[in-house]
């Protein structure tokens, strides 16, 4: 596996944002490519679990809002969920795309030589058992030399990445930034925090990069925003159109 240090320092100034999920339908292989083809280098994406305990590319609970499908996804089969359109519901251009896997999503990084910050989406009461089948796939397939880095609102999810691939960095993820965001950091053993940009200042960007963590802000789609951002000290801004960066920003 990619050690932090490494992942650190291969990872660009701009992130896309479940693929390119402004351009293409989010969390499918199709956005992975879209990301890749307009030189998106690192993208980040969701993971959750099926009834059969099989990892998929996933955002919600529940499958209604990106398939023409309804109810939780905890209680569907692999072959149910792969049996959804996950792409009608943005364009007809991506009609019958479907939810990948972990392993699909892994394949078509590893081909495209694309970095990923994967974020852990259990559903409720589900953190533990989401996370040892992630990990227990990761170790299984995921190649030595393509950067990760794993983030999660959820702390246990956090925790328990850490316990059974303590060498993959993590990332504590939140919306504002908590007062006692060092001790959370340390005590979970992340190397970054990702905060949502309503509520990251100057001061507290230069706070958390002197206390030695890196900062990622999302979902940031203004790159004027980003470049202030950036400008601030901020490591990466996660977006949904990369490809307004790459043609605003000197990057």
């Amino acid at each position: 596996m990619i050690t932090e240090e490494d992942f650190f320092s291969r990872m660009p100034k701009i992130i896309g944002h479940r693929g390119a999920c402004g351009l293409a339908p989010e969390n499918t292989l199709a956005s992975l490519r879209k990301a890749a083809e307009i030189g998106t280098r690192f993208v980040e994406i969701d993971v959750t679990v099926t009834q059969d305990s099989v990892a998929v590319i996933q955002h919600d609970n529940d499958v209604r809002r990106c398939s023409n499908g309804s109810g939780p996804i905890l209680l569907k089969t692999l072959k149910e969920v792969q049996q959804l359109d996950a792409g009608s519901w943005f364009s007809d251009d991506f009609k019958g795309e479907k939810i990948p896997t972990l392993r699909q999503a892994t394949d078509t990084l590893a081909e495209l030589n694309l970095g990923l910050n994967l974020e852990i989406k259990p559903c409720s009461g589900w953190q533990i058992p989401t996370t040892e089948q992630v990990a227990k796939e990761l170790l299984d397939y995921w190649p030595e030399d393509l950067p990760l880095l794993i983030s999660s609102f959820n702390v246990d999810s956090l925790y328990e990445m850490g316990r059974l691939i303590p060498d993959i960095p993590r990332g504590y993820l939140t919306s504002a930034i908590p007062p006692d965001w060092e001790e959370r950091l340390t005590d979970s053993a992340c190397a970054s925090l990702h905060c949502e940009r309503y509520y990251v200042t100057e001061d507290q960007v230069k706070a958390i990069k002197k206390a030695g963590f890196r900062l990622l802000v999302y979902t940031v789609n203004d790159p004027k925003e980003a470049e202030k951002f950036l400008g601030w000290g901020v490591d990466a801004v996660i977006t949904d159109f990369p490809d307004r960066m790459f043609a605003a920003l000197d990057l």
